[in-house]
């Protein structure tokens, strides 16, 4: 007999014994039914709605190792009652009996789904409910001028709920609002508390979007109407995607803000606070028309700093250099070359080394060893496919028998899902074509080095073409005074500038 336990505790609040007791029942039962020690799977701190739990994840990669898996109740398997329900059906169609040891479930019983789509119904009500009592009971503390959020850079914990303003963080956001007016950027700003060691509120140095912020989310040092002693709450909420499981975040309107003064947690006078936002919005309007932009030269972000992995982009209108170094000032590169000749060079080396003949003979030698090292199995994807469908069939004769249960939704939307997905695999596996794609292949590469050697103002075409052979990590490095772009992959290194003469960077901040 081989015997797996599974324990969860949901949040960092919660005690880590839970982990304890969880296991202790599941081993007591195992003891009780003379099975041997349960092997211990435990996710700490997660919630049972989320799909991604590692250890959750590796016991049902490893399920066809035991023949028994030990919950204390099915809501440590899962709190979403169609993930429960998908999970217990996989473990029993691979032979393997879960017993919720407290609550009673045992799938080796007749009648189970009953149980399991009871229980999963429940775990997911009681999470609806927890939901709706933590924001009232939230809103209560936000009314009530308590902290109902997460503590903002300048302010340290005073008690429960309560904060008090920290006097050396708050010298740094004093310092940051009088530099800001004083006409520095929040690159350069982040660029100096950098590299003056100064730590930051998060992470390990400071990026210009933790001072600049979000004006209409409120975030950021400089857009937080936290500095001036005004707490605004409630101004968004987070949805979980019913397929992916993602939660994404979703605006409120200005009505459910709860919006309280704070007088005695003001860092920056009235008067400050108005000047920035004003510069704010002045910049804000300047930058309307970048917004979702795509990037404007050849080569930004495809190269790489071959000093800290970061993205180069074209850094003061006509040439090339670190965004890290540049946005944050940790990356000690000094690497700053033209660019116009760095394109110049790279399309040049491109048509040399990768669009040639004998270029393409190898790839096409690798992409057909690959492809038939990929080809799909289609008589397991019509094995998976005939079972779903039947299991589908199954239920449809139940419920036409007049059976159900109140799992029953449940069962048929998991497996209904499970038959689109069955059929989906089939129809890809059938129509898996090695055969057609290297002719393709050979049409695409004729697109792709025509888009390069016509050149043109079609920059995304060009974006996209160089991206597409290359990839999109081109790491710059110098070496004996040249610089060279290397080809993730390749042994190819193209010479992007000659004898440059690097002179250290200072990027205008």
């Amino acid at each position: 007999m081989r015997v797996a336990a599974y324990a969860r505790y949901s949040t960092d609040q919660q005690s880590a014994a839970s982990l304890d007791d969880q296991l202790r029942n599941c081993r007591a039962y195992a003891d009780r039914m003379g099975w041997p020690e349960p092997i211990a799977f435990t996710d700490a701190a997660m919630s049972g709605t989320r799909r991604d739990r590692p250890a959750y994840r590796r016991l049902l990669s490893a399920a066809a190792d035991f023949d028994v898996i030990l919950v204390d109740d099915l809501s440590r398997l899962s709190r979403d009652s169609i993930e429960s329900a998908q999970a217990v059906k996989r473990l029993t169609f691979a032979g393997v009996r879960v017993i919720g040891v407290s609550d009673g479930v045992d799938t080796g019983r007749k009648g189970h789904k009953a149980d399991v789509g009871l229980r999963g119904l429940m775990s997911e009500l009681y999470i609806d409910d927890l939901r709706d009592k933590t924001h009232r009971g939230l809103t209560g503390r936000a009314l009530a001028g308590a902290s109902a959020g997460g503590l903002s850079y300048g302010y340290r914990v005073a008690g429960v709920g309560l904060r008090a303003v920290d006097e050396v963080q708050a010298a740094i956001v004093r310092r940051i609002y009088a530099d800001y007016l004083a006409g520095k950027s929040p690159r350069q700003i982040a660029a100096e508390l950098n590299g003056e060691g100064v730590k930051p509120p998060r992470g390990k140095s400071w990026a210009m979007t933790a001072i600049h912020g979000d004006v209409r989310r409120g975030i950021g040092i400089l857009a937080n109407p936290i500095y001036i002693g005004r707490q605004v709450w409630n101004r968004s909420r987070w949805d979980k995607h019913p397929e992916t499981g993602r939660r994404i975040r979703r605006e409120r309107p200005a009505s459910e803000h709860v919006i309280t003064e704070h007088p005695d947690l003001a860092i920056v006078d009235a008067a400050t606070w108005e000047a920035v936002q004003r510069r704010l919005r002045a910049s804000s309007l300047r930058g309307q028309h970048k917004g979702g932009r795509a990037p404007r030269h050849l080569l930004s972000g495809l190269l790489r700093c071959c000093e800290c992995g970061g993205p180069m982009v074209v850094i003061d209108r006509y040439r090339y250099g670190c965004a890290i170094a540049k946005d944050r000032g940790t990356c000690k590169s000094t690497i700053r070359f033209p660019r116009a000749s760095a394109e110049a060079a790279l399309l040049a080396g491109i048509k040399e080394h990768l669009l040639t003949d004998a270029a393409f003979q190898v790839f096409q030698r690798e992409a057909a060893a690959a492809m038939k090292r990929a080809m799909p199995d289609t008589d397991q994807a019509k094995r998976r496919a005939a079972d779903a469908e039947r299991m589908h069939g199954n239920i449809m004769a139940a419920l036409r028998a007049g059976i159900i249960t109140p799992s029953t939704k449940a069962e048929l939307q998991a497996t209904e899902s499970e038959v689109r997905a069955a059929r989906a695999d089939l129809a890809a596996a059938e129509s898996f074509q090695p055969s057609q794609f290297l002719p393709r292949a050979r049409e695409v590469w004729r697109r792709l080095a025509s888009t390069i050697e016509e050149g043109g103002r079609d920059i995304p075409a060009m974006r996209s073409a160089v991206a597409e052979i290359v990839g999109e990590r081109i790491v710059v490095h110098e070496k004996a005074g040249d610089l060279f772009a290397e080809i993730a992959g390749s042994a190819h290194q193209i010479t992007v500038v000659a004898g440059a003469g690097f002179e250290p960077a200072t990027f205008g901040l």
